[in-house]
């Protein structure tokens, strides 16, 4: 194609011709790129900086997406991690607990009953004799079940001298009458020459049917013993006169014994005049005696 026909295909007029006609173009060639485009596009020989875990906070390559330490997500919030699980308590462990928690109750304890007994503990003398640092009563030996006469009786009041207070520990058949009192207030005081250890006093009836029944008889009684102050013992009499009547009394170490009358059954008229006497025919004591030879023996020896 000739040159108008490339000029007429461009659109511009044909006497002008081309206006890139005369510009002169460098040939286009391809190159090797020159250093410095070599050193831009060439990898970075210089340490690759690392990433730190959000959660653990450990070292991660930048390579990785979730840490190799705790799976965190690299890159992210930190994100939630479990505590860890509590240890549990075993069988043996509780055992263990519950035997030290047992042994020092135990020594509290001991302690506290060695201190309140602090007082009572023995002091050991020079020549390593033990002793108490109380004081300790003789050991009382006392000898069989006996009938015991008192060494005295006293009464409170007695109608005469063939009717006396001593008739009650005579042992025969003559009787006390008190002083027409009807019994009112009666008392009997008995002494005994050892301490004895009574185990029962026994008032025994006038054993003439009439005149029991024309006297007063003992009812209600109280007894006291000087080892058992402000304690009577108290028992009621029947209105019988065919066997003795036992009060059970038990002494220790009785010197002095009191009997009180609290009630009487009434003098009945038997074809005559009903007394205003009361009367006993006797009294026993029956117990055991203090051997106090024995005791002073024992005192001795202990000492």
């Amino acid at each position: 194609m000739s040159d108008r026909d490339r000029n007429g295909s461009r659109g511009f007029p044909p006497d002008e011709g081309d206006p890139l006609g005369n510009i002169s173009f460098e040939e286009f060639q391809l190159r090797e790129p020159s250093s410095w485009e070599e050193a831009e596009h060439r990898p970075s020989m210089e340490p690759e900086a690392h990433l730190t875990c959000p959660s653990c906070f450990s070292q991660q390559s930048p390579a990785n997406r979730h840490c190799q330490e705790c799976g965190a997500r690299l890159g992210r919030r930190r994100i939630a991690v479990a505590p860890m699980p509590i240890r549990s308590v075993t069988a043996g462990n509780r055992a263990v607990r519950v035997i030290i928690t047992g042994v020092a109750f135990v020594v509290i304890f001991a302690l506290i009953i060695q201190a309140m007994r602090g007082g009572d503990e023995p002091d050991t003398s020079v020549d390593g004799t033990t002793t108490s640092t109380e004081a300790t009563e003789p050991t009382m030996v006392l000898g069989p079940l006996e009938e015991i006469t008192p060494i005295s009786i006293t009464c409170s009041s007695e109608y005469n001298a063939g009717l006396a207070c001593e008739n009650l520990i005579d042992g025969d058949e003559a009787y006390w009458n008190d002083a027409s009192r009807r019994g009112e207030d009666a008392r009997i005081t008995v002494t005994f020459v050892n301490p004895v250890a009574l185990e029962q006093v026994q008032i025994i009836n006038v054993d003439n049917l009439e005149k029991f029944r024309r006297n007063y008889r003992v009812r209600g009684v109280e007894i006291f013993a000087d080892d058992f102050p402000g304690v009577p013992f108290v028992d009621e009499i029947p209105d019988a006169n065919d066997r003795p009547h036992g009060i059970p009394t038990t002494t220790n170490h009785t010197t002095v014994l009191e009997i009180r009358v609290t009630s009487t059954w009434p003098s009945e008229a038997l074809g005559g005049e009903a007394f205003d006497e009361l009367a006993i025919q006797e009294i026993k004591f029956w117990g055991r005696v203090q051997d106090t030879s024995a005791t002073e023996l024992v005192g001795a020896s202990s000492g």
